[in-house]
């Protein structure tokens, strides 16, 4: 399978930033997740909302804006996905790939190509993880409570590092609209799940994008075209 990002991005300015490691500072509110009795039917409209998020296999042309340093880069973009490899990414410049990168479908991260123009941490560390969060289906959630506007909270437990994710839901569990990471009683990564978008061909409609901040960056993303893709994918 053949997979790319196309960036219309300074790619000198991008550079200096990676390389320095420069991180823009967001502070984040904590949910605020109130006890309530158990609700199994919310519980499990909300464990098939996720279920059905994007097709099995799909192509994404996506564009988004990067916060970093505070400097904006905008990007154009397409994400392949399919169950038997998980995501396919690569982040190209004006001279060139940049990095390129594969999140398996077990979560494990593959570099494939690493250049100056991109730090091999940054892609394990921020772009790895936003796949993972965003676009492939979480491990087995637990019930965690309701927000004080009615709103449905599904939380992981802890993975090796410590992290949670918590998701939250409409009150029926009908949609997702929020995902928080935290670690040690911290917040430290919020995403907004932008409104659900309908494109040709496909019967259910998918996340319009996300709006992301995290420790070192924000991230507007758009999904901006969708299909079902049935090309054949490359070893």
């Amino acid at each position: 399978m053949r997979f790319r990002l196309l960036i219309n991005c300074a790619a000198g300015a991008l550079l200096a930033i990676l390389a320095g490691g420069c991180a823009t500072s967001n502070h984040l509110a904590p949910l605020v997740v109130q006890r309530a009795a158990a609700d199994p039917k919310a519980c499990s409209t909300a464990e098939q909302t996720l279920d059905t998020l994007f097709p099995a296999t799909y192509e994404a042309a996506e564009r988004a804006i990067v916060t970093l340093g505070g400097k904006q880069f905008t990007c154009d973009g397409l994400l392949q996905a399919s169950p038997a490899s998980g995501l396919h990414l690569a982040v190209v410049s004006e001279f060139g790939v940049a990095t390129a990168l594969r999140v398996k479908a077990n979560g494990e991260c593959e570099i494939l190509k690493v250049t100056p123009l991109f730090r091999e941490d940054w892609s394990r560390q921020f772009v790895a993880r936003d796949l993972r969060r965003l676009f492939a289906r979480p491990a087995a959630l637990q019930p965690a409570g309701r927000l004080a506007d009615g709103r449905l909270v599904l939380q992981s437990g802890p993975d090796a590092g410590g992290v949670t994710a918590q998701y939250v839901f409409s009150a029926d569990g009908a949609a997702w609209t929020e995902l928080d990471l935290t670690q040690n009683g911290k917040t430290f990564y919020q995403a907004t799940v932008k409104p659900p978008r309908h494109f040709a061909g496909l019967s259910a409609a998918v996340p319009g994008g996300y709006e992301v901040r995290a420790e070192a960056y924000r991230l507007d993303l758009a999904i901006t075209e969708l299909t079902v893709s049935p090309r054949k994918e490359a070893p």
